[in-house]
């Protein structure tokens, strides 16, 4: 009899697994679990893949489960889940040990056959990033006193070094801010207060929300990402982010600041100016290399700053990570883009100036929508005007989604930090009491610190 093979998909359909269910009752099918494991030095990523020995079927394609968090060990050691070691019964394994959706498990319990799972290392397993060879998160391993941190592989093209120190301090506060700060774009002594990142919009409810009171506390019970509370009315919900993004951000709200980071380049080397929010953190990495991209510096994932033992991803960020061939083919579309911004006007700023922020819930979450961008200008001859770069700022909008690619990892990072900002000023201008609350159970987080530099050099 023929045997068909099928990998699960990160997209659930969910006709899928009913159909699988109902094959397995009236085709005697035998299910085989194989765990298909892409090694990357000592960073271990895997999915599971069927194979299906009975009747030919029509199944077609079920969903990803990916073991990154797993407490299955994978290891050089031959026993007794090593990579030498060719089967494992699944009777052997506790299910709870195995971060498989509900509706697998389900799938997993029905099949009345010998569990036996094969471990199938491949000829050439598909990674995330080759070249990642250890994960170290701003919670777990990250230390402020790390002397080898570089922006990119240590010694190649385009890397710069991070020399650790206090950067000098950015207290960015823009005045008479319109709701969505417009008033930024028109002024030129505005703008050049920071060439970095600049937050000045605040957030907008949904109509379905106006009206409805916000509160928010830190539930330091739940699962990093999701204690972040919010009752809206007479719902709860959760605002995604991970402390090691919600601290400093909240932080910096409470401040009254607007700007995040500014770099000069004088020569070869490059001076950091940050805000106190964002001094060692990893956050703050994340904005410094935010600010170095829009001119073809460090701009993509492969530049993502890293230590002796690997790049440096916090919480949440590892299963963001593009593949290789994605960044190559984003950098490749974004080269001549790239060289018009080196040579393009003299100023640029991520910023979110004239950006409508807009909250909302869905589902058991609160969402925010707006995005920033990249502009570039200069000053007019006279007087406080600004010049925009019109030309070069639509092409940049309109590749901020291959900018994404290159590298997600620091422009998701943005895109939340952003919203999230927004949001927080929403709720700080319209219930004090309630923001200073918040802000002093926040206070009590403790991240570990990752050193942010005082100078980068090439």
């Amino acid at each position: 009899m023929p045997i068909q093979k099928r990998t699960w998909h990160e997209t659930c359909k969910e006709s899928s697994i009913p159909l699988f269910l109902s094959t397995i009752v009236h085709t005697s099918i035998i299910l085989v679990l194989a765990l298909t494991i892409a090694v990357e030095d000592k960073t271990t990523r895997s999915t599971l893949s069927a194979t299906f020995a009975g009747q030919p079927t029509d199944v077609e394609e079920l969903c990803t489960i990916d073991f990154a968090n797993s407490k299955l060990a994978v290891s050089d050691e031959p026993a007794p889940y090593g990579v030498q070691e060719d089967m494992i019964a699944l009777e052997q394994v506790a299910l709870s040990e195995i971060e498989l959706s509900s509706q697998l498990k389900a799938v997993v319990n029905a099949v009345e056959a010998p569990k036996t799972a094969r471990i199938d290392l491949g000829s050439n397993p598909p990674t995330r990033r080759s070249k990642v060879t250890q994960v170290s998160t701003s919670t777990a391993v990250a230390s402020a006193n790390q002397k080898s941190l570089s922006f990119g592989k240590k010694n190649a093209v385009g890397t710069r070094q991070i020399v650790p120190g206090p950067a000098a301090t950015l207290e960015v506060i823009v005045p008479g801010l319109d709701p969505l700060g417009t008033g930024v774009l028109s002024q030129a002594s505005n703008l050049s207060l920071t060439g970095g990142a600049m937050m000045v919009s605040t957030a907008w409810p949904a109509p379905a929300m106006a009206g409805t009171p916000l509160r928010f506390s830190y539930d330091a019970s739940q699962a990093d990402g999701r204690r972040l509370v919010v009752v809206a009315g007479t719902q709860t919900v959760s605002l995604p982010i991970y402390d090691w993004e919600l601290l400093p951000l909240a932080k910096f709200v409470d401040s009254g600041h607007n700007g995040a980071v500014s770099i000069h380049m004088l020569g070869n080397h490059e001076k950091v100016s940050l805000d106190a929010a964002f001094e060692q953190t990893l956050l703050g990495l994340r904005f410094i290399q935010a600010d170095m991209m829009p001119r073809g510096i460090i701009m993509s994932q492969e530049f993502l700053p890293q230590d002796e033992n690997g790049v440096i991803v916090g919480p949440g960020e590892e299963e963001r990570l593009s593949t290789d061939e994605q960044v190559e083919s984003a950098v490749r579309e974004l080269k001549p883009l790239m060289a018009k911004t080196r040579n393009g006007a003299p100023f640029s700023v991520l910023t979110d100036a004239s950006i409508r922020f807009v909250f909302a819930i869905e589902g058991a979450e609160m969402v925010i929508t707006g995005t920033p961008y990249f502009f570039f200008w200069e000053p007019a001859n006279k007087g406080d005007q600004v010049i925009p770069r019109k030309a070069l700022n639509d092409a940049l909008k309109k590749a901020w989604p291959q900018i994404k690619q290159a590298n997600p990892l620091v422009i998701e990072s943005m895109e939340r930090s952003f919203r999230t900002v927004a949001l927080f000023r929403y709720q700080k201008q319209k219930s004090l009491d309630n923001w200073r609350s918040f802000v002093q159970q926040v206070s009590k987080v403790k991240l570990v610190p990752v050193a942010t530099p005082a100078v980068l050099t090439n």
